[in-house]
């Protein structure tokens, strides 16, 4: 599992010290979603609260899960365009908005034969720095939480 594992697993130690075995098991079922359906190991019923430190380490245990989502923010409008596409191609996002945003987008000299946007189209979003990330990686439940974002985002372009 890599890097991936390690972040799962100090989430885990985390939630479990941050709000006890409750937070640790709806975790435990969010990082089993971004593995694909992998089962996670349970935490014991037993764990106890970390006092005046709960608020932080919870927060740290987000902030740790949030990081395997990427953003959108850094993607440039050819690419947000592109991913839009891939989404709308393979029913991943519900909005009937969707089209017409897309239609808006697509319609800019040049957007259609930008590398961004060819990249989007194969699902693969530009994270910042060069860097890509593939919505192939991603449960359909992530994927499709994934293309709503980028939705959002593409309305915010027009």
């Amino acid at each position: 599992m890599g890097k991936f594992g390690m972040v799962l697993g100090m989430t885990m130690a985390v939630a479990v010290l941050a709000g006890g075995a409750a937070d640790a098991q709806s975790l435990s079922g969010i990082a089993g979603q971004l593995l694909g359906g992998q089962q996670t190991g349970s935490p014991q019923a037993g764990a106890s609260s970390a006092g005046g430190q709960a608020g932080s380490l919870s927060g740290a245990a987000e902030s740790l899960l949030g990081q395997a989502m990427p953003g959108v923010s850094s993607a440039g409008t050819d690419n947000i365009a592109g991913v839009l596409s891939y989404c709308v191609q393979n029913s991943l996002v519900s909005n009937t908005g969707a089209t017409s945003v897309l239609g808006s987008l697509t319609g800019r000299s040049g957007m259609t034969s930008s590398g961004g946007f060819l990249a989007g189209q194969n699902g693969n979003l530009q994270t910042g720095n060069g860097t890509m990330f593939s919505l192939s990686s991603l449960t359909d439940q992530l994927k499709s939480k994934l293309c709503s974002m980028v939705l959002q985002r593409a309305q915010s372009l027009l």
